[in-house]
């Protein structure tokens, strides 16, 4: 009798795991769909107050042959996004592993700002020193346009947490730029095949670099999910606090040398108005905003990433892609955080 349940037990499994990767008519989901998430952050510096470590059981669908805090993203029609138009959207509570939202999160989308988040994964895991110099490059100084954010000079010198925080909290695509062609023994194109090889061993299938600040570049493929930039935020915060100290700014301060080694002060501000009291978005007083990221606002469509805290000490990713414009952006978001069950 127990082998013959054994057996039973066995059978369910493959036909399980079967379900999973064929993603059937009748609810299965694709193997793509499934998304192990990292253990919960841990103590906020700011408060000292420790995620907590217990993972809502019932916000978890068990799987037989998967771990038990395997999430599984569930099909669109299972979520209520009528609150928001935006084309894609993403929300998680990290510190229980549940997905509270998510619209078309597995659909490709322009890679866009986001890549400046893979490339900032590549610079860190490489354990290059905060405080190594970087002199500005011709690549970086023949940059033009709408590309140009931060207007380097050839041969400035700048640190690597100076070009970390332009490129990341001010979203300075020649930061970026800069930080690629400077590599010692490098360049932009073998940069380039390091972010392609990090999305490529953590399994990101939809993730795809054609250069490494975000600007689409004649119809090549240059594009990502908001699934696979969850999937990099979440190792970005679990592996480098510096991470979340720079989006965490409001604005940031350094002294740089120019070309003639003459001292020169440089400043630059995030590029999320959550954080200028001048703006009139508010967000709901019981979410503390750590920080974010959002694509400038020439750019169109426009995506944005926050990392909230709650009042409970509870944390959470929020992610938006295709909105119309900057402004719709941050209406988005404050649409987005009213679907956390604790907050409304």
């Amino acid at each position: 009798m127990r082998k013959f349940i054994r057996s039973l037990y066995k059978k369910a499994g493959v036909i399980l795991s079967v379900c999973m990767l064929s993603a059937s008519l009748s609810g299965c989901a694709s193997k793509d769909n499934i998304l192990k998430p990292y253990e919960p952050m841990g103590a906020s510096q700011e408060t000292g107050s420790a995620a907590s470590p217990t993972v809502a059981k019932e916000a978890i669908k068990r799987l037989d042959g998967v771990s038990e805090n395997t999430l599984l993203i569930k099909p669109d029609s299972e979520y209520d996004s009528t609150r928001i138009s935006a084309g894609q959207a993403l929300l998680v509570n990290i510190t229980s592993g549940e997905v509270l939202l998510s619209k078309q999160s597995l659909a490709a989308i322009p890679a866009g700002n986001y890549t400046k988040l893979f490339a900032a994964c590549v610079v860190l895991q490489n354990e290059t020193g905060m405080d190594q110099s970087i002199s500005i490059s011709q690549d970086t100084y023949n940059l033009s346009g709408d590309l140009v954010r931060c207007k380097f000079k050839k041969d400035d010198v700048f640190t690597v947490r100076d070009l970390l925080y332009a490129s990341l909290l001010y979203c300075a695509n020649d930061a970026v730029v800069a930080l690629s062609s400077s590599r010692p023994g490098g360049s932009i194109s073998s940069f380039l095949k390091e972010m392609n090889a990090l999305s490529d061993s953590m399994n990101l299938k939809s993730t795809w670099f054609s250069n490494v600040y975000g600007y689409p570049t004649g119809g090549v493929k240059h594009e990502t999910t908001l699934l696979d930039v969850y999937s990099v935020i979440r190792e970005l915060i679990d592996k480098y606090p510096e991470f979340t100290e720079i989006i965490g700014k409001q604005f940031y301060y350094c002294t740089y040398m120019n070309s003639k080694n003459e001292p020169v002060s440089a400043s630059w501000s995030s590029s999320l108005p959550y954080f200028n009291s001048e703006e009139t978005y508010e967000l709901p007083e019981q979410l503390i905003l750590v920080g974010g990221i959002c694509e400038p606002a020439s750019s169109k469509p426009t995506q944005i990433f926050c990392l909230f805290r709650d009042v409970y000490g509870t944390q959470y990713i929020a992610l938006l892609a295709g909105c119309t414009s900057y402004e719709d952006c941050f209406e988005q978001m404050q649409n987005l955080v009213t679907y956390i069950p604790a907050i409304y």
